[in-house]
């Protein structure tokens, strides 16, 4: 089994992401397999866990000591993808603009993870870039080429708010379509001056 703690869109960011999934659909015809999660920006990609249950008491913790974030798009991406099955596919993905507050969090989720469970590794551990994935798997990359084409002369600089943490499960390490969900999702507190 495997997890993953994400940033939940709000309303007005989850609604971007569909809005483009749909368009990007209409361009390439790849189907809606990112519906089954909420918008989101992870902080790690999936990664082993020995228990759901000890997993979720700490990222019950994890949430308790984040706030907030307001994420800026700036671009999208085009990725190959094999993730849904080992198919090859393709991604296309709202690229977020890396910030303190975001690479603090991530540091913070990668120590905590070493210090309650040991090495947690994942792919792109070393070179991750932060995004909202908006559309994976379910066609030929040359589908995701074409919604891209049609696509990249958008605007996507936007800036919308975060302020939920989510943990997603994958019940099949492979992540096969339809063997992962959103489990569990918290509201993330708002911090006051002192």
């Amino acid at each position: 089994m495997k997890a993953t703690i994400v940033l939940i869109a709000d309303n007005d960011a989850e609604n971007f992401g569909r809005k483009l999934m749909l368009e990007a659909h209409l361009y390439g015809h790849m189907g809606f397999e990112m519906a089954r999660l909420p918008q989101h920006v992870s902080l790690k990609q999936p990664f082993s866990i020995p228990d759901l249950e000890a997993f979720e008491s700490f990222f019950d913790s994890f949430a308790s000591r984040l706030s907030p974030f307001e994420i800026e798009f700036v671009e999208m991406d085009l990725f190959r993808s094999d993730v849904l099955g080992g198919v090859p596919s393709g991604c296309l993905s709202l690229r977020v603009k890396t910030t303190a507050h975001l690479t603090e969090a991530q540091r913070m989720l990668n120590e905590d993870l070493l210090f309650a469970f040991g090495p947690c590794p994942a792919d792109h551990d070393d070179d991750y870039i932060f995004h909202m994935t908006f559309a994976i798997g379910g066609a030929k990359f040359s589908s995701y080429e074409k919604a891209y084409q049609a696509l990249k002369e958008c605007d996507f600089r936007r800036s919308f708010r975060f302020s939920k943490l989510g943990l997603f499960y994958y019940n099949d390490d492979n992540i096969t379509p339809g063997s992962y969900f959103c489990y569990k999702v918290i509201d993330l507190p708002e911090k006051t001056a002192i």
